[in-house]
């Protein structure tokens, strides 16, 4: 059995996803007043949920905001977990990585169990990357989709299909989709290749959930145990797991 989180952070900025704070605390994004606090909070609660898999998305790897501290590291200490991996979110040969704090802009998987690291990219969309980890006959793919345009979506889930079809391995998929338009968004996606969704609940914004966008997808010969949302205050959104 094997317990998974995600749960993308914020790069411990600690908004909670009202539109009047990202007005007024938008600065939050270059200088987070209370970031150690909070990536320490997020690391005591990650180590109470005894999770073997937290794939983390938007962590900051050492800019100023983060006062020069990789918050996966942080939190994987907070956990006793050994093998940490983080990969920027954008393409190696993308201009975005030159800029500052934005190149410190990774997604991570924190693992108490050893596995392999492929990093992919999408051909669309400024945040291309996403992750696979394998974890004896599992593939875990974790993404992150276009934030401002549905049709960008689509195209990286058009992406994500012709590789899925082509996985040796039984699979999960998942990350943050972005979906603000509902779940109808991912209805051909999930079609196309026969999944299952291991929860519909909302998951955005945190203080008041209203969307659920944080998703796990389970291809159809992945035994799911249990799954869900879990009660966390420390980002925009909430975070989901999974037992397999």
């Amino acid at each position: 059995m094997m317990k998974i989180v995600l749960y993308n952070i914020g790069y411990g900025t600690g908004l909670k996803g009202s539109l009047k704070e990202y007005f007024t605390s938008f600065w939050h994004y270059l200088w987070a007043p209370r970031v150690t606090e909070t990536v320490k909070n997020i690391g005591q609660f990650m180590k109470r949920q005894k999770a073997d898999i937290i794939c983390m998305l938007e962590t900051d790897v050492g800019s100023l905001r983060s006062r020069f501290n990789c918050q996966a590291k942080q939190v994987a200490k907070k956990m006793a977990a050994p093998f940490i991996h983080t990969f920027s979110k954008y393409h190696p040969m993308s201009w975005i990585k030159c800029v500052p704090v934005m190149r410190h802009h990774h997604d991570a998987i924190i693992s108490k169990i050893k596995g392999s690291v492929i990093p992919h990219y999408f051909k669309a969309g400024g945040k291309s990357l996403y992750l696979e980890f394998v974890v004896g006959d599992v593939s875990i793919f974790v993404v992150h989709l276009g934030l401002l345009r549905s049709s960008m979506r689509k195209k990286q889930m058009e992406e994500l299909t012709k590789h899925l079809k082509e996985c040796p391995r039984k699979y999960l998929v998942c990350g943050d989709f972005n979906i603000f338009k509902g779940l109808s968004e991912v209805s051909d996606f999930i079609k196309e290749n026969t999944l299952k969704m291991v929860h519909k609940t909302a998951t955005f914004p945190s203080f008041k959930p209203k969307r659920a966008i944080d998703l796990i997808l389970a291809c159809k010969d992945l035994h799911v145990k249990a799954a869900g949302v879990l009660d966390a205050p420390y980002s925009d959104h909430l975070p989901v797991w999974v037992e397999i």
